[in-house]
């Protein structure tokens, strides 16, 4: 979700990095290390949806970066929670709701932006989950609304997918991407069509809170 490499202003680096302490990075001394706070669903929203943790994980990533005809070393930590909710389809019970939730920190150097999240929209990150996601296909949009959560009205995109394979069938995903105190987050909750989980869905939003 990081875009690396881009070309950045020198003068414009130096100043900033000098003031801030980071010359050990223009030399190459040293590396950039940004890490997110972590964004995750209060517990009384869990307890109103029945959804549970299914996984906590701050996974790193390196990228080099231009500086002054060098090339740098950034390390970016995002912060990842997941929930999921068993759901009784077909007369079989199954863990087949899930809410993630994505956190990366916001990133600028010098004034120029190496996270690009800031920057897509939010059907492009639906794009991005299902092309990933090797049994689904097909995403198109069906409709937009308001949610109040971390504390702005926002807007959440509803899609569809179909699922290929033996599975076969829709799912709902509904996506949400925004800025708060300088971290970007990105909620996804996905779900089989034939059941409604959206009244679910805005309430682990509205649950959410950032600092966790």
């Amino acid at each position: 979700m990081v875009r690396p490499g881009r070309p950045l202003l020198v003068c414009c680096l130096v100043v900033a990095l000098a003031g801030a302490g980071c010359l050990g990075f223009i030399t190459g001394e040293s590396s950039l290390s940004f890490e997110a706070n972590a964004t995750a669903v209060d517990d009384a929203a869990l307890s109103e949806t029945g959804y549970e943790l299914v996984r906590s994980d701050s996974p790193g990533r390196t990228l080099n970066v231009s500086v002054a005809g060098e090339t740098r070393e950034v390390s970016i930590a995002t912060e990842i929670r997941e929930y999921g909710r068993n759901v009784t389809v077909g007369g079989q019970s199954a863990e087949v709701a899930r809410f993630s939730v994505y956190t990366v920190p916001g990133v600028s150097i010098g004034g120029e932006t190496i996270n690009p999240v800031s920057e897509w929209s939010t059907r492009r990150l639906v794009d991005l989950l299902v092309s990933s996601n090797g049994d689904l296909r097909n995403v198109r949009s069906e409709s937009n609304r308001t949610v109040r959560f971390l504390g702005s009205d926002r807007q959440v995109t509803t899609s569809r997918a179909q699922v290929v394979g033996s599975a076969g069938g829709n799912v709902t995903v509904h996506a949400a991407t925004v800025s708060h105190d300088g971290d970007y987050i990105v909620a996804v909750g996905v779900h089989p069509t034939e059941i409604d989980e959206q009244s679910r869905i805005d309430a682990l939003l509205a649950g959410l809170r950032h600092p966790a």
